[in-house]
């Protein structure tokens, strides 16, 4: 299951040495495909008394149905500069991401740029008597192109699986990602029956990101209320509007 915030801080290695941390910001951008917003400034602080290392590189944003998030290479987007570099202790590093890819966007891009600690180079870990990096940390940031119109839009649908459950799926139909905060999903069927799904049966969908052109689903149990409909249709909710 994917991360439900914008923003990850993941832990990759654990050595018996001094930690040596960073901080990244900002950690949700909006890209415009043309123009002066198509280019942001990251900032990288090094406020640990060691040099470190970073590579910074883009990937492209794929989520299936079930909520797994699956990156590819997005290099081809983006002109990062610059993409690897070492920062001083106690300093500070600009970099420049430069959105490179198509100047028309009918449907918003969504992209991962991603600031990783890499090993230092042995010259430099020499310099450092000996020390090594205890941890590598990892910021996974959201970034996203603006599409050419903003249109939220979402669509349900309910289907009977073989094994005789409910699948409930939802599609955006729009062209920007909608999270999914404090959703509620209402079925009703066709006899006139109505069944609100519990918490439990919410948590493959709540607090999701919704990518554009994408889905998720919940399956379910038929609800006792429900036993007896034909034909049940969904209704949802949630607490989000797109902004930037």
């Amino acid at each position: 299951m994917i991360a439900k915030r914008f923003a990850a801080l993941v832990l990759l290695l654990l050595l018996p040495f001094a930690l040596m941390a960073y901080q990244l910001s900002p950690l949700n951008v909006t890209y415009d495909p043309s123009g002066s917003g198509s280019a942001k400034v990251y900032t990288i602080v090094n406020d640990s008394d060691s040099p470190i290392a970073i590579e910074v590189r883009a990937e492209q944003r794929i989520i299936d149905i079930d909520g797994n998030e699956a990156n590819q290479d997005g290099s081809a987007y983006f002109s990062i500069q610059p993409s690897r570099m070492i920062i001083r202790p106690d300093s500070t590093q600009l970099v420049r991401v430069q959105y490179r890819g198509p100047q028309t966007v009918t449907q918003e891009l969504s992209f991962r740029i991603i600031s990783e600690q890499i090993p230092m180079p042995r010259g430099a870990q020499e310099q450092e008597a000996g020390q090594m990096i205890s941890f590598l940390f990892v910021y996974s940031t959201s970034a996203y192109v603006k599409p050419s119109r903003i249109i939220e839009s979402v669509s349900t649908s309910v289907t009977r699986t073989e094994d005789g459950k409910l699948e409930i799926v939802i599609e955006n139909t729009g062209s920007v990602h909608q999270m999914l905060n404090s959703i509620a999903v209402t079925l009703t069927g066709d006899d006139g029956s109505v069944y609100t799904l519990t918490e439990e049966e919410l948590q493959p969908l709540s607090g999701q990101n919704l990518l554009t052109d994408s889905k998720l689903r919940t399956v379910i149990d038929v609800p006792a209320s429900l036993a007896g409909a034909e034909a049940i249709t969904a209704s949802v909710s949630y607490d989000f509007s797109y902004s930037v």
